[in-house]
């Protein structure tokens, strides 16, 4: 039975965990599966967005397996903990709900935007028995800051998701109700919309928000996004001065898509992306 699904449609790909009987928990089979989604989006030329999220009511509780006992075992698990980091330059958003704590935790970390339900809860998990890389650590450190870190690791059991969203951990909370637009409808030759810190679904989960969100990415230049994306990442810890005459992934101003965006605007219409 297969614990991790992948499924693509319109260009965004949906990557669900598939064991909500325990709580979505990683075991070894888990893990391999995941780390094959990944990296089966990172080389699918069909698929432009990824949303990674759950079954059932949580998103993922840890790890369901105990420390193992063999240097082989133990090297395997490290590789692909949470999934594996796989590095692509495309978009990946973590859709939470209910629990997201050790394991779960650096899945969601590793991906680039992170929405969650309000009934969400967050914990580090670093005292987990599972032998794991400290891999969350490295990250909440990257993305909040060294002392926000460190209490979030020491000081907090768990963190709810308003307090999640206002430490920057969040991007945005989604909650149920009608949408008053939609992406595909809203007015002008450009897609443009404000970015609001809220996304209002009919449903009102997780996965209902996050492939709202990716609906709205995909409005804009794929080849753009990679860009900016591979630019960010390769930026971290860079001095500034080098950082800003960084060049890295595909040249947007150089690319199909680029002249196909001046066109439609001169045309008044919507551009169709290529992602060349």
């Amino acid at each position: 039975m297969a614990q991790v699904s992948y499924q693509v449609e319109d260009r965004l790909a949906l990557i669900r965990l598939e064991m909500p009987d325990r709580g979505n928990a990683f075991d070894p089979e888990m893990r391999r599966e995941l780390n094959q989604a990944l990296l089966r989006y990172r080389d699918d030329d069909g698929a432009w967005v990824a949303v990674v999220c759950a079954d059932g009511s949580d998103f993922c509780t840890g790890s369901a397996d105990e420390p193992p006992a063999s240097h082989q075992a133990r090297r395997d698990r490290a590789i692909h903990w949470a999934g594996g980091y796989v590095e692509t330059p495309k978009p990946t958003i973590a859709a939470i709900q209910g629990i997201c704590r050790g394991e779960g935790m650096a899945l969601a970390l590793g991906c680039d935007l992170r929405l969650a339900e309000e009934s969400a809860s967050f914990q580090a998990g670093l005292d987990s028995p599972a032998g794991g890389p400290n891999v969350t650590g490295v990250w909440l450190v990257n993305l909040l800051g060294q002392s926000a870190a460190l209490d979030l690791m020491w000081a907090r059991e768990s963190l709810d998701a308003l307090s999640a969203h206002r430490m920057g951990l969040i991007n945005r909370l989604v909650y149920q109700g009608e949408s008053e637009e939609k992406p595909e409808e809203a007015e002008g030759p450009l897609p443009m919309l404000p970015m609001q810190p809220t996304i209002t679904t009919p449903e009102g989960t997780a996965v209902s928000g996050g492939i709202k969100l990716a609906r709205e990415l995909l409005l804009y230049a794929p080849v753009t996004r990679s860009f900016q994306k591979e630019t960010a990442y390769r930026s971290i810890g860079v001095p500034f001065h080098y950082a800003q005459t960084l060049e890295v992934g595909p040249n947007p101003y150089a690319s199909e898509d680029r002249i196909e965006g001046t066109r439609a605007f001169v045309e008044k219409r919507r551009p169709v992306w290529r992602n060349r």
